[in-house]
């Protein structure tokens, strides 16, 4: 998302543009080409797919395969392709091999670059162990961690989501040298992760309308909340179970829609199969959720309880508040601090914040209220 809003930014302005990227699409899980591929898009915009072997799930030792695999091949186009020479380079971070691979093949050719960084690999990778064998995952990942620490240091420029996510960077990028080198302020950007406005017409508005009445599911009756994502292990989809259990026994009449694909698709039909408060529509186009979200009574952002979405406001979160509707999520950090700053959501640590639900249900000011806030809040920080 970020790599083409600049990508397009830059073309408007007349710039030569060239974008790399993997030929494994992360987000299916499917190729976009089966090999390396240069694709000419527009005069002054092409995109060079670099081959990898792909992977079934985000957490796997395929996985880390696959990163190590693309970077070779990345490698390799470096080193064949001599006359390409870009004035400047922006990278996105993760993953550590390639942003690796770039960061070393610029240095070395003199060329400037801007990391940008959205998770925090490696640490990150200790999450889902127990307290007990985080030390030694750390030394068998340690190898990342001196490639990390010199990207960061070796980066001219580094913008980042949040102010939590550029000092978690400067904190990682510790050393008594580089501390001297680059105090600068200027190194860093806060860019949060705003994508383009969704335009709808009333043709595309009417197609939507049409799309969820065959789903069975009465838009303009705004009697629904929504989570619009990836259904993976980065969102804590127990949150949202308790949720429509807590809706089904006092507000009946209210559903829960869920719009995404991933590696936990049959395992939450399984989960959900016995709620008939909740439907799970899979993928959906960005018309269609867009008009599933303005006519939401809220949002779901249920995101792990981690270091990386803790330091997060997700662009799920912001898309919600570019509509004027207020999210809900157990998220601690960055999101609670937004909900406590604000007022334009709902933080539920456990069952005794469960009133917060029927209070947005059925006082109507402070659903109105926190709708105004969250529209508010938008235009002031995003």
């Amino acid at each position: 998302m970020r790599a083409m809003l600049l990508a397009d930014e830059l073309t408007r302005g007349g710039h030569q543009v060239t974008i790399i990227s993997s030929s494994f699409f992360h987000q299916r899980k499917s190729f976009r080409s089966k090999k390396s591929k240069i694709i000419k898009v527009k005069k002054n915009l092409k995109i060079i797919l670099i081959n990898s072997s792909g992977y079934k799930k985000n957490i796997s030792l395929r996985r880390i395969y696959d990163h190590i695999n693309l970077a070779f091949n990345l490698h390799k186009f470096l080193k064949k392709n001599k006359g390409f020479r870009p004035d400047k380079i922006f990278v996105g971070y993760p993953p550590i091999e390639t942003s690796y691979v770039i960061i070393n093949w610029a240095k070395k050719n003199n060329i400037p670059v801007m990391l940008d960084v959205k998770d925090n690999w490696p640490e990150n990778f200790l999450e889902p162990f127990p307290k007990y064998l985080k030390k030694i995952v750390r030394f068998l990942l340690f190898p990342y961690y001196i490639l990390a620490k010199y990207i960061f240091i070796n980066s001219n420029n580094i913008s980042s989501i949040t102010e939590s996510f550029i000092n978690w960077i400067k904190k990682f990028s510790v050393t008594n040298n580089w501390q001297i080198k680059n105090s600068s302020k200027s190194k860093y950007l806060v860019a949060p992760l705003v994508r383009e406005k969704i335009i709808i017409n009333k043709k595309r508005k009417d197609e939507s309308l049409n799309f969820w009445s065959k789903k069975g599911i009465k838009i303009r009756e705004k009697k629904h909340f929504c989570f619009v994502g990836s259904l993976s292990n980065a969102f804590d989809f127990e949150f949202i179970y308790k949720i429509a259990s807590l809706l089904i026994s006092c507000c009946p009449d209210y559903i829960l829609v869920i719009c995404g694909t991933g590696e936990k698709y049959k395992y939450l039909n399984l989960m959900f199969r016995d709620l008939k408060n909740v439907t799970l529509v899979g993928e959906v186009d960005k018309y269609n959720a867009s008009i599933l979200i303005k006519n939401s009574i809220a949002t779901l952002a249920p995101y792990q309880n981690n270091s990386n979405f803790q330091n997060s406001v997700p662009n799920k979160v912001i898309e919600s508040l570019e509509n004027g509707i207020p999210f809900i999520t157990n998220t601690k950090g960055e999101l609670k601090n937004l909900i406590d700053q604000h007022n334009n959501g709902i933080f539920i640590e456990d069952h005794k914040d469960f009133y917060k639900l029927k209070r947005i249900l059925y006082d109507k000011e402070y659903l109105r209220v926190i709708r105004i806030n969250a529209k508010k809040s938008y235009s002031d920080l995003f």
